[in-house]
């Protein structure tokens, strides 16, 4: 299974092509609509919600882009811009021309160079789910693109000692996020796509498609490749149920740079790409940039990452 590995050099053109489905946008969303066939008048749904920043982050000039499926290429493209709410929160109020269902990215484009490039921010909703218009309070968390080599060589001095090849096996219950239909109470808040009163007028509950995460049985297998400089490549093959009667397959391929401070691993992700098949179905595409942080250690000759959601990976070398 494993494969070569090589190194990386973080290279803006890796991240245009990871984040196709908003790089290029123009400042208005309307052109955007046009330019991929959708008409931008009598926009009648919209979401709403607010991104947040770390402390001190500029993100005059941000704005929110929501991709339509399918998300790798964006054939219908809409973006709200950002206007301050105090502190380190930002609202956006996006218009949109029909339910979606809609991928939401929040972006502050630093350098103004129209690619994902080190000093930009960036975050993705929800983990990257569904999700459809109208919705509200729809947070988006943003992080700084890595991709300074001096920030791996900033860290604790572990990264030398875990270079190399590991690999990894298990079958074991992760949470996934997915999309439910549930009967809620008519008051109840959160999450979710109201589709009215599930016996009639004034009944007490509602029928609502929510997001969120399922717990689930994934056989996973992967290996990471850690080099000395604190690049990797890390490759990933899990099988997880899909539906009542199928499983889906899904292979991705993380490239970037690790981090560890303080019995914590983090992953700052420069790029990839993921494909899936199951239920007759299949697709592919690329990986955004983004972060990931686990708890690690490495005694006994051995690598463990621990994480919520299910994360307890342990990895051996070769």
């Amino acid at each position: 299974m494993p494969v070569a590995a090589r190194p990386i050099v973080f290279a803006p053109a890796l991240l245009l092509a990871a984040t196709a489905c908003f790089a290029g946008a123009s400042d208005k969303a309307a052109a955007n609509a046009s330019e991929a066939g959708a008409a931008p008048a009598q926009q009648g749904v919209s979401i709403t919600g607010d991104v947040q920043a770390p402390a001190g982050a500029r993100m005059e000039g941000g704005k929110v882009v929501a991709c339509s499926s399918p998300y790798q290429s964006c054939k219908t493209k809409i973006e709200a811009p950002l206007r301050q709410a105090g502190g380190s929160s930002w609202a956006y109020e996006l218009k949109l021309p029909d339910r979606g269902p809609w991928q939401l990215i929040a972006w502050q484009d630093a350098d103004g160079d129209d690619e994902a490039s080190p000093g930009d921010y960036l975050g993705i909703a929800r983990d990257g789910a569904e999700i459809s218009a109208p919705a509200s309070a729809v947070r988006i968390a943003v992080k700084l693109v890595a991709g300074d080599q001096a920030a791996a060589k900033a860290s604790n001095g572990d990264i030398p000692g875990l270079a190399g090849s590991w690999s990894q096996s298990s079958t074991a219950t992760e949470l996934v996020i997915g999309s439910k239909i549930k009967f809620q109470p008519s008051m109840a808040t959160g999450y979710g796509t109201n589709l009215g009163g599930t016996f009639g007028p004034g009944s007490a509950t509602n029928t609502t498609i929510v997001t969120e995460s399922m717990p689930v049985t994934v056989r996973r297998q992967m290996t990471l490749v850690i080099r000395r400089d604190g690049t990797f490549t890390w490759r990933i093959t899990k099988i997880q149920p899909e539906g009542k009667s199928c499983t889906k397959t899904i292979n991705q391929e993380k490239l970037g740079r690790i981090q560890t401070a303080g019995g914590k691993m983090t992953f700052a992700i420069q790029g990839g790409n993921e494909s899936w098949s199951g239920c007759g179905k299949g697709g592919s595409g690329t990986i955004s940039p983004r972060s990931e942080t686990y708890g690690y250690s490495n005694a006994g000759g051995g690598l463990r990452l621990t994480g919520p959601g299910g994360v307890n990976w342990a990895f051996r070398r070769g």
